[in-house]
C-alpha cells in the first residue's frame, strides 16, 4: 500500500499562507510527547484542533483536562471537515491501515509528521533547536526556563514534561521560539533555527542510521540549514556545542568553511567559554559556574549527576547566546526542579523508586553511576526495559556492560515501538549476557527476566528489601510498575 501524501514546512507555507487561525487540524496518536506540545502551539495560534489515541497517556490527560477535543481510538469519523492530519512519523512505518490514515488517502487529505507542522510555527521566529543523543529535553526546558526568566516570553517545546509548567510547553508570544530537535527519521531537517545547541553525538537509532557516520552527517546536515539571514533583531547564526564529547568536535570539523559562531562548554576543556569548576558530586551536585572567564557563583542543582552539569552548562551557553541576563544564571540552575522521567524519585516507605527514561547503553550506565553516588551504601535494583529489537540487538554487549554498578537487576521484555517482532532478538538475551559479567557471575539469580509489566511488578513486591533504590529505566511506559510495587500494593 501507498504511503499517504506528506508535505514540508515550505509546502505547508503555501498551504496556510495566512496562518493556520481556523483551519481544522487533526492529530493521530496525540498522546505522544512531541505531537501533543505541537497541538498545544497549533491550538495557541487558533487552529481548531482534535486528537486521538489507543490509550490514555500522560500526555493525553493533559490535554483531556484541559478541555482540547482528543478521543480514545482510531475512527475515520475523526476527520470529517478536517484540512490537515498530523502524524508521529513511527506510525506511518509502523501502522500504515489506521482509519483515519486511510481516510485520509481516499480523501486526499494532506498528512504530515508534527516535525513538519511545528517547522511550520517556527517559521519568523527566532529560533533556538537543541539537539543531541543525550540530554535534549533537560537543555531545552532549562535554557526555556532562563528565558522565561529574563522576561523574553519565549515558546518552548519539550520531548516530556517540566515539572515546574506541568506540561511539556510554555506557550510565550516573544520573538524566540525554543526546540527539541529529534535526528530519528531526519525529524530535525525541518526546522532552520538562528542557533544550535549540541550536546553529545555518538551512535544511536540502529534501527534508522546505519553507522555512527551517518548519524554524525546527519548533524552536519542539520546544522549546515542553520538561518543564516540577515537580521538585525537576531543574534549571529550560532553553533553552541559540548567540547568534551567527540562527537561534537567531528560534526564541528566537518563543518568545513561554514561561516557561523561557534560557542563551547564543557566540563573538563579549560578552554571552554562556559565551564564548571571546582565540582561537588555524590550527594549534592554543586559547581562554580564560570562564563568567558567570569566566575558567577555557586550553582546547587536539584538533578545530580554530571551529566545535568553539562545540561546546566549547555542551556547557559545558549542563554547567553540570546542575551539572557548573567546574573540570573545561579538561581535559575539552582532552583530549577527538573522534567518528569529525568531522575524522578518517588519516595515510598522504607525504600525509594527512581523513574527515568534512560533508553541507551551510555544513558544506562550514567543513571546507575549517580544513583550509586547519591545513595551510597544501598541496596541499588536496577529495573530495565529495552525498546526496539535492533536496538537491542545492536547494542547487547554495550547494554550488558551498562548494568555493573546495580546488585540486582531485573529486564522488562523489549517495548516494540514502531518495530515488529520478527524474532530478532528477546529479552532473556540480555539476562543472561549481563548475568555471565564479572559483576554478577558469583551471585545467581542477581540478574532475572520480569517479563510484562505486572509480572515485574510482582517480582519487585517480592524483591523488595528495607533501604531498596529501584531503579526504573527505559523510553516506554515501562515506570507504570511503580505503581504495582508500591507498598499499598503489599500490603
Amino acid at each position: 500500500m501507498r504511503q499517504p501524501m506528506t508535505y514540508d514546512d515550505i509546502e505547508l507555507a503555501a498551504l496556510f499562507p495566512n496562518g493556520i487561525a481556523g483551519a481544522r487540524i487533526h492529530a493521530i496518536g496525540t498522546g505522544g510527547s512531541g505531537i501533543s506540545a505541537v497541538l498545544w502551539l497549533a491550538h495557541d495560534r487558533g487552529a481548531l484542533v482534535s486528537g486521538c489515541d489507543i490509550a490514555p497517556t500522560s500526555m493525553w490527560k493533559l490535554l483531556h483536562r484541559e478541555g482540547l477535543d482528543v478521543a480514545l481510538g482510531h475512527d475515520s469519523a475523526h476527520l470529517e471537515d478536517v484540512d490537515l492530519v498530523v502524524v508521529s512519523p513511527f506510525l506511518v512505518y509502523r501502522h500504515p491501515d489506521l482509519p483515519e490514515l486511510v481516510a485520509a488517502r481516499a480523501r486526499r487529505i494532506p498528512v504530515v509528521k508534527w516535525q513538519a507542522l511545528l517547522g511550520y510555527l517556527m517559521r519568523g521566529s527566532i529560533a533556538i533547536s537543541v539537539a543531541g543523543v543525550h540530554g535534549k529535553g533537560s537543555v531545552t526546558a532549562l535554557l526555556g526556563q532562563l528565558a522565561i526568566a529574563a522576561g523574553l516570553d519565549p515558546i518552548c517545546e519539550v520531548g516530556a514534561s517540566a515539572i515546574a509548567w506541568d506540561r511539556n510547553v510554555w506557550l510565550g508570544h516573544g520573538r524566540y521560539f525554543i526546540n527539541e530537535a529529534d535526528e530519528w527519521d531526519y525529524n530535525f531537517l525541518h526546522y532552520h533555527p538562528r542557533v544550535v545547541v549540541l550536546n553529545a553525538v555518538e551512535f544511536d537509532h540502529p534501527e534508522f542510521f546505519a553507522s555512527y557516520e551517518q548519524i554524525r552527517d546527519a548533524f552536519v546536515t542539520f546544522i549546515k540549514g542553520i538561518d543564516q539571514s540577515e537580521r538585525a533583531d537576531a543574534p549571529p547564526p550560532t553553533l553552541v556545542l559540548n567540547s568534551d564529547n567527540p562527537g561534537c568536535l567531528d560534526v564541528l570539523e566537518r563543518l568545513g568553511d561554514w561561516s557561523g559562531a561557534v560557542r563551547t562548554f564543557a566540563i573538563a576543556r579549560a578552554d571552554a567559554d562556559v565551564r564548571a569548576e571546582d565540582i561537588q558530586g555524590g550527594q549534592e551536585n554543586s559547581f562554580t559556574l564560570r562564563v568567558d572567564g567570569e566566575r558567577l557563583g555557586r550553582v546547587r542543582l536539584r538533578t545530580p549527576g554530571m551529566h545535568n552539569i553539562a545540561n546546566a552548562l549547555a542551556a547557559v551557553a545558549g542563554a547567553s547566546v540570546i542575551g539572557v541576563p548573567p546574573e540570573l544564571y545561579v538561581p535559575e540552575l539552582s532552583a530549577w526542579p527538573g522534567l518528569r522521567r529525568r531522575f524522578e524519585v518517588v519516595e515510598d516507605g522504607d525504600a525509594l523508586f527512581i523513574d527515568d527514561y534512560a533508553h541507551h547503553p551510555h544513558a544506562v550506565a550514567l543513571t546507575l553511576e549517580t544513583v550509586r553516588a547519591r545513595y551510597p551504601g544501598r541496596r541499588i535494583v536496577a529495573v530495565f526495559q529495552p525498546t526496539l529489537y535492533t536496538r537491542l540487538h545492536r547494542f547487547l554487549q554495550p547494554f550488558s556492560e551498562a548494568f555493573d554498578r546495580a546488585d540486582e537487576v531485573v529486564i522488562v521484555e523489549i517495548q516494540p515501538s514502531r518495530e515488529a517482532d520478527t524474532g530478532l532478538i528477546h529479552g532473556s538475551a540480555l539476562v543472561e549476557r549481563i548475568a555471565a559479567r564479572s559483576a554478577f557471575a558469583d551471585r545467581p539469580g542477581a540478574v532475572r527476566y520480569g517479563g510484562a509489566y505486572d509480572e515485574t511488578a510482582a517480582l519487585l513486591r517480592a524483591l523488595r528489601q528495607p533501604g531498596d533504590v529501584i531503579v526504573v529505566m527505559g523510553s516506554g511506559p515501562v515506570n507504570q510498575v511503580i505503581a504495582g510495587a508500591r507498598m499499598s500494593q503489599i500490603r
